[in-house]
């Protein structure tokens, strides 16, 4: 039996889509593998999309060496870059620097298989880059816009190529506090926007400290996979924010990044929800202990303080279940396709760049790391993913 592929629905907006514009991108090589990019989940208005770019095959469309750049808010883009691989001779397309977003359905079907070219190495390709909006006549909506790479260059690791890291605006932004003049004119606009810090709990027990703009809140949490989160402070601007980030990650040990592969097994092997909040609330507490001492040692960091919740969305309902004091149900791991080639499942919810999912019977589930498929080439295909998982025995 085949079942609507979530995927499938990318090639008909894609046509549509005014950006495309010419027979090559609607799919004009007549029997053509139809391929996409996987970008990430993202999240808008509390609600998971899967964001995709199609692949033009047969050749270069038109303006695809001088794509429009998509404007969106979007998180920083970081990674190793590496010198452009070569293409194979088998060269699947290039990049349309249009990207699709598709909203994820609860109990939807979505199927891939994962090409590898003639030397075994995956199709992935740079993310491009991003730069600063702004409005002098309205301040308050600067924001950053995303860039297609212009080459559209096939990368081996990462997230950008050479020229794109060196093009991106947003990484100056992370150390504008101590080096102020690096940041360009619409960057600095955006680094005047209010700003809020937050301390994050994941499954494992683990924390972290982040801030989030006027314009990403609570969009930034959603996309990180938290268990919890609370907003202890609040700026007038993002460099006082940094600043306080700063000092919590000194003052109070709380790291400023973790990893998507240990944010993974952390959802996968969960604490129990009571632990977890005890110890959130002492996270929380050793961080207000921080930024007391910062406004002692630097009263001119204007801070105020705050105590607000991050709540999960509906759309993360099944995730959370995993996290339930009473009667949690966890989600078991999978693999992630990278090394069967194919990945299949019908989707029930998501947090971060996770996927709740199950191959036909609900209390069978599992979770997939999306992560793993950014910037990756991918083939909508009828599958389903083989994992073993412990169904319910009640």
């Amino acid at each position: 039996m085949e079942y609507p592929n979530l995927l499938e629905t990318a090639f008909d907006e894609f046509s549509a889509a005014p950006a495309a514009g010419n027979d090559a991108a609607a799919g004009d090589s007549a029997g053509a593998p139809q391929l996409l990019i996987w970008r990430q989940i993202r999240w808008s208005n509390r609600r998971p999309l899967i964001e995709v770019e199609p692949v033009v095959p047969g050749g270069v469309a038109e303006g695809a060496h001088n794509r429009e750049s998509q404007a969106a808010e979007v998180p920083h883009m970081t990674g190793e870059s590496t010198p452009n691989q070569e293409r194979s001779l088998a060269q699947p397309g290039v990049p349309s620097g249009v990207r699709i977003q598709i909203p994820l359905t609860p109990g939807a079907y979505l199927g891939l298989r994962i090409p590898r070219d003639s030397e075994g190495e995956l199709y992935r390709y740079c993310a491009g880059y991003t730069t600063g909006t702004s409005n002098d006549a309205a301040p308050e909506s600067a924001g950053i816009r995303r860039v297609p790479c212009p080459e559209g260059t096939r990368i081996q690791r990462g997230q950008q190529c050479p020229r794109c890291t060196a093009r991106d605006e947003f990484t100056a932004l992370h150390s504008a506090h101590l080096y102020p003049g690096t940041l360009t004119e619409s960057m600095r606009a955006y680094a005047m926007l209010e700003h809020r810090l937050y301390i994050a709990t994941f499954p494992d027990g683990t924390h972290k400290v982040g801030t989030s703009s006027l314009h990403s809140t609570p969009r930034r949490l959603d996309e990180q996979a938290v268990a919890t989160a609370t907003y202890i402070a609040l700026a007038p601007d993002g460099l006082a924010i940094r600043r306080a980030e700063d000092a919590v990650t000194a003052l109070a040990k709380i790291p400023q990044v973790k990893q998507v592969a240990s944010k993974y097994r952390a959802w996968t092997n969960p604490l129990p929800g009571a632990q977890l909040r005890v110890a959130h609330q002492e996270a929380v507490a050793r961080a207000r202990e921080a930024l007391a001492e910062l406004a002692r040692t630097e009263p001119e960091v204007p801070l105020t303080a705050l105590d607000e919740p991050w709540i999960p969305s509906l759309a993360m309902n099944r995730p959370y279940a995993a996290l339930r004091a009473q009667s949690p149900e966890p989600l078991a791991p999978c693999d992630s396709g990278l090394e069967s080639g194919s990945a299949g499942f019908f989707c029930t919810g998501a947090a971060g760049q996770f996927l709740s999912a199950h191959t036909g019977d609900a209390d069978a589930a599992f979770l997939v790391n999306t992560a793993a498929w950014r910037n990756v080439l991918v083939e909508p295909a009828q599958e389903f993913t083989r994992v073993r998982v412990q169904g319910s025995l009640f």
